[in-house]
């Protein structure tokens, strides 16, 4: 049984956090127009599992980055972002595929993306890649490389090998139809990975996707009936709920100030991982997520700068 004032049992590995999934370019429109109208756009850093590796870095902790971009130049500037992030890129992986693309019309309410999908579900299970694997103490999944055939089976052997390992698997359970061929059942595949997930972090808008309207106690009693033990639900400006096999406890928010949510979620995996891998209780982790993504609501962008997690323990001076 998980206690909240305890620290969670990790293995013990150089890395804390190892986050597979997609890194790709935003093109983002310059006005509020329809795309017919409008003609200008700019390309931007995107993917949430490199968010995540950003975010742990700056809070104190060791993240790596597995993804794959295509040997174009947009790949390079993706990897130059990185680089100049300090994040590792060692296990990006370059193939002959055009790096993924998402176009979406600048909006001020919930904008519509168009997905040109090339290299990110290319990425494959290498030594190195595999070694990686064992020497860190969680995996995080992000639900893209789970939408294709071929990153999907490498995402089953990550699990295998992590499981082996006694690695902790987080899995992010963000299901976007848009993704996903016709003929795959995308509903199906995700709640297959939550079975041999540890942890998930489904906002309401997650479970709504995946099991339809329900309340979030509800919702949560489906993701465990699944056979994730623990299940984090955020619930925007209401708090979140934390769910250890059934056991639920209520936080409200912590924000004071809301300028832009982009990478809220992000910000909460990113400091939640950084308590428990560095032997923090399950409550002070849970708080420091809270803190994390509090802080960044207050600023514009998916990424912010972010101070030691040390001083949201000791101070919160943000909020």
């Amino acid at each position: 049984m998980i206690k909240l004032n305890q620290p969670f049992t990790l293995k013990q590995a150089p890395v804390d956090v190892l986050s597979i999934g997609e890194i790709l370019i935003d093109m983002i429109s310059d006005s509020y127009h329809s795309l017919t109208e409008n003609n200008g756009f700019h390309a931007f850093f995107g993917g949430s599992p490199a968010n995540l590796c950003m975010n742990i870095n700056r809070l104190g902790g060791e993240a790596r980055l597995v993804a794959a971009v295509g040997d174009d130049r947009f790949g390079d500037f993706l990897i130059h972002h990185l680089e100049k992030e300090s994040v590792d890129t060692t296990l990006i992986q370059r193939t002959d595929k055009s790096t993924s693309m998402v176009v979406v019309n600048k909006s001020k309410g919930s904008p519509t993306p168009i997905f040109y999908r090339g290299s990110d579900f290319d990425i494959r299970l290498t030594d190195e890649l595999e070694q990686a694997i064992r020497n860190t103490k969680i995996m995080h999944i992000s639900s893209w490389p789970l939408s294709k055939s071929s990153s999907r089976k490498v995402v089953y052997d990550a699990v295998k090998i992590a499981k082996e390992a006694e690695v902790l698997v987080g899995f992010d359970p963000n299901y976007h139809p848009g993704l996903w061929d016709e003929d795959e059942d995308g509903i199906q595949i995700m709640k297959e990975m939550i079975s041999q997930a540890d942890i998930v972090k489904p906002s309401e808008d997650d479970a709504f996707r995946l099991f339809g309207d329900d309340s979030p106690e509800n919702h949560i009693e489906k993701f465990h009936a699944l056979g994730c033990p623990i299940v984090l639900m955020t619930l925007g400006k209401d708090g979140a709920i934390a769910s250890f096999d059934g056991e639920k406890t209520y936080y409200k928010t912590k924000a004071t100030k809301v300028v832009d949510t982009t990478g809220a979620g992000d910000a909460f995996w990113s400091g939640f991982y950084t308590g428990i891998t560095q032997g923090k209780t399950v409550e002070q982790a849970l708080d420091l997520g809270f803190s994390t993504s509090a802080y960044k609501l207050q600023f514009t962008g998916a990424v912010v700068k972010l101070p030691h997690y040390e001083e949201f323990l000791d101070k919160e001076p943000h909020l």
